[in-house]
């Protein structure tokens, strides 16, 4: 059963644009002092000056580019695909742009729209590695996400083809709890049990509810034995 693979995004990349060079000083200067702030461990405070500067000067990539970094400090991951979009238009090139949208994307589960990402940003440096290795993850993770929809829909047939059957219902369970729908797996657990499943024994050492054996809801359906 494949696994998902976490990607690499560039954080720490406090840059300016060299594509184009701010209309306005004052705009550089926020920039500036943004990329002060977030050294310092102060995001909020970084995300203020990028958003000034974005406002000074709309055409500034370099404003949207950071303030996209600052968004993803903050875990404000909506925001940042939103101003890493932003800063695409402005500078379609952007590399570094372009990774971590396809970063936030695979986070996401967005996969399709991830591979885009990095295939544009392998354009601009068509060896950089760590693109090449997000490409080669994100591809990897779509065809995982594909397997798992596969094997959810499969055992969820099985049980529609058989409504009364108590192992069906536990297969299907055993499905969700792998793939960590942990209240979905207990509500077709207890339908197992209700259909007449007995084996409590092997419930209990069934490695698919490694992580529900803690579950109070867990528990409470062990009682019914």
């Amino acid at each position: 059963m494949r696994k998902f693979i976490g990607l690499i995004t560039l954080h720490g990349l406090l840059v300016s644009s060299t594509l184009v060079s701010a209309a306005s000083e004052e705009a550089a200067e926020r920039i500036a002092a943004g990329k002060k702030l977030l050294e310092q461990g102060r995001v909020e405070a970084a995300i203020g000056e990028f958003q000034k500067a974005s406002t000074i000067d709309p055409k500034y990539g370099a404003a949207q580019l950071n303030l996209g970094h600052a968004y993803e400090r903050a875990n404000r991951n909506d925001e940042a695909i939103d101003a890493y979009r932003k800063s695409i238009e402005l500078e379609p090139r952007n590399f570094y742009a372009r990774n971590n949208l396809g970063v936030l994307y695979s986070n996401k589960g967005m996969y399709d729209q991830a591979i885009v990402e990095f295939q544009d940003a392998l354009k601009s440096d068509p060896r950089n590695a760590m693109a090449l290795k997000n490409l080669e993850i994100a591809k990897k993770n779509k065809a995982a996400m594909q397997e798992r929809e596969t094997i959810i829909a499969r055992a969820e047939k099985e049980v529609e083809a058989k409504p009364n059957d108590p192992t069906s219902a536990y297969q299907l369970a055993r499905v969700y709890a792998t793939y960590g729908k942990k209240e979905t797996a207990l509500e077709w657990l207890g339908k197992a049990i209700e259909k007449g499943y007995k084996d409590f024994a092997y419930v209990k050492t069934d490695p698919a509810f490694t992580n529900l054996r803690e579950e109070r809801d867990f528990q409470l359906l062990l009682l019914r034995e």
